[in-house]
């Protein structure tokens, strides 16, 4: 089954790629299956435990998850004023300032996200985590949750995001491709803990966004949904 959760946002978007260098650095246009799971474990250890967070680890790390987003996306191009560490290590400002590239995307309304649950005990561990999670992405985008919506049959809703390797890829439809980190398939919780010296295991995979582009100039692109 499905469970749906539908959250406002209120504030810009944004987060890095993962190939993005720091001082030119777009944007995706939706939470990535492995920036919602680490929101996820991060609630699970602030508002239960650390022991709590490993012992479910795994039903998070194997979690199915597609995103809907609204009618309209659009997304704006900054440039702003960041801190990053000086060349020379023997000088004596720990940081200097320069200018650096961001994109933040503005909703246009509440994005969905969607979960494969396999039982009601797992239905009601997620919904507990997923209340208390109030960004997703760089610090800083807030999000609020205003519903939950459970599908018990395991069809795919409509407008949702899928992988481009699926049987259901329509070449007629306009769409855009996005690459996303996910979780390895075997990555343990040691190996995404930030505190841990063991190295981070990630895997990449190509999503289906049904949007095409309405207008671009130098300071904005705007997307319209396809279907």
């Amino acid at each position: 089954m499905w469970l749906e959760a539908v959250y406002n946002p209120t504030s810009l978007f944004s987060l890095r790629k993962s190939d993005a260098t720091s001082p030119a650095a777009k944007t995706l246009l939706s939470p990535s299956p492995y920036a919602v799971k680490m929101a996820l474990i991060n609630a699970a250890i602030t508002f239960f435990s650390k022991e709590f967070a490993i012992n479910n680890f795994n039903l998070i790390r194997d979690m199915e998850i597609r995103f809907c987003m609204p009618e309209y996306l659009c997304v704006n191009n900054c440039f702003i004023k960041i801190q990053k560490e000086p060349k020379d290590k023997k000088s004596d400002n720990a940081f200097q300032p320069t200018v650096a590239f961001r994109e933040y995307v503005y909703f246009d309304g509440p994005i969905k996200i969607l979960f494969n649950i396999n039982n009601d005990e797992e239905l009601n561990l997620i919904k507990s985590l997923l209340v208390r999670i109030n960004y997703f992405g760089k610090r800083g985008c807030f999000f609020q949750i205003v519903d939950f919506n459970l599908y018990r049959d395991n069809a795919i809703l409509e407008g949702y995001s899928f992988l481009f390797s699926e049987n259901v890829l329509d070449i007629n439809k306009e769409m855009i491709l996005i690459k996303m980190d996910d979780f390895d398939f075997d990555v343990t919780f040691d190996e995404i803990n930030t505190y841990s010296d063991e190295k981070v295991k990630r895997r990449s995979s190509i999503y289906c966004f049904c949007y095409k582009q309405l207008k671009a100039n130098k300071n904005f692109t705007l997307y319209k949904k396809s279907v």
